[in-house]
């Protein structure tokens, strides 16, 4: 009988079990050892070079735009988007009439299409017959409606974060919403008899409870900063001069376009590894922060 349920329970598994080692690790298996060869993703023949990949990858001169690139990304996002969503979270987080409608359209551009959005905002950047070119012309921002936005190697990288800004303030906003409605009101009721205004509150409360999804949304954000590729291939594809590199860019530049597969593979492992250690580093020094509080 227990042989039967055994057997049942294999049978059972077996699909799922086909389907994610067919597409999820069979390709991880094979990514990591395709790293240590010189594949072009088309012959059979893929000859051991051990690290070579790596050590080339490491003298790229494009993997310090890369990480330049990641770490700005990374400080806007963390600046510009968590500032607004934790704001647009305590504003939300109210008993108005059509408060619900409000935090849809404000979440609505999280659902839309990353290449839908990267379209849309290469025209809205788009040089004199953009909308924020014009925008800025028709508000006296004349230096502003002159400035090319995704053609410029100064401006470009920024650009692109300020659309993820715009796109993904709405996922951080829900978290914050989470975290706040799980914050009992006899908290600020107690506050308030101590004679706690509402900016103390803010500061003095409603901030330290919310560390546990600051700690979310900050690895959230830096690891999609980190892997970042749609909006840069639609809006720049890595340009203009290689001011918008990013890894993933790199890799696909390197893998599809060159048939250099083999380093195109390691350099995704060195993303990988890098997005792992940076996730246990933040994990672990935000943690603090909240024993702290």
């Amino acid at each position: 009988m227990k042989f039967m349920n055994f057997r049942n329970y294999v049978l059972f598994i077996a699909p799922a079990l086909l389907i994610y080692l067919l597409f999820f690790a069979g390709p991880i298996f094979s990514g990591l050892y395709y790293g240590f060869t010189d594949w072009n993703g088309f012959s059979f023949k893929a000859d051991w070079v051990g690290l070579e990949n790596f050590r080339e990858a490491f003298r790229d001169p494009l993997l310090l735009t890369a990480l330049k690139n990641m770490a700005i990304l990374s400080v806007v996002v963390i600046v510009l988007q968590h500032t607004a969503s934790i704001l647009l979270a305590v504003l939300l987080d109210q008993k108005l009439k059509g408060i619900v409608w409000m935090r849809a359209i404000i979440f609505f551009p999280v659902i839309l299409n990353t290449v839908v959005i990267g379209y849309v905002w290469s025209y809205m950047y788009a040089p004199m017959v953009g909308f924020l070119p014009k925008f800025f012309a028709a508000v006296g921002l004349d230096g502003l409606a002159a400035l090319d936005w995704l053609g410029d190697p100064r401006l470009a990288i920024y650009a692109i974060a300020l659309v993820m800004v715009w796109q993904y303030t709405g996922y951080s906003m829900m978290i914050y919403l989470a975290g706040l409605q799980s914050v009992s009101g006899e908290i600020y009721e107690a506050s308030s008899i101590d004679g706690a205004g509402p900016w103390n509150k803010f500061w003095r409360v409603t901030l330290p409870l919310l560390i546990p999804s600051i700690i979310v949304n900050t690895v959230l954000s830096v690891i999609g900063c980190m892997k970042m590729f749609e909006h840069v291939f639609i809006m720049t594809q890595g340009g203009p001069a290689n001011s918008t590199q990013t890894f993933g860019i790199m890799i696909y530049q390197y893998a599809f376009k060159t048939s250099q597969m083999g380093y195109g593979t390691a350099m995704a492992m060195i993303l990988s590894v890098m997005i792992l250690a940076v996730t246990f580093v933040q994990i672990k020094l935000l943690s603090r922060l909240e024993v702290a509080n």
